[in-house]
């Protein structure tokens, strides 16, 4: 059996083995944790204004706010 028949077998395989309510619960299950995981807050236009006057006052030695991250 060739690599192809051999994958195109077992994913058959695969296929096979979920019901049409499993699947559908397992997708339901994976967009609600997609949609539950907080949005990447980076670069936004605030963050980068705020980055470039934390750059500025630093660079002027005004002692203005310092650059922070939050891990």
């Amino acid at each position: 059996m060739t690599d192809e028949r051999l994958k195109a077998a077992e994913e058959r395989k695969r296929e096979a083995a979920w019901s049409a309510a499993e699947r559908w619960r397992v997708l339901q299950e994976t967009i609600g944790w997609a949609e539950s995981q907080a949005t990447v807050r980076r670069n936004t236009p605030d963050e980068c204004i705020r980055l470039q006057n934390a750059k500025l006052a630093d660079r002027a030695g005004t002692g203005g706010p310092r650059e922070t991250r939050e891990a």
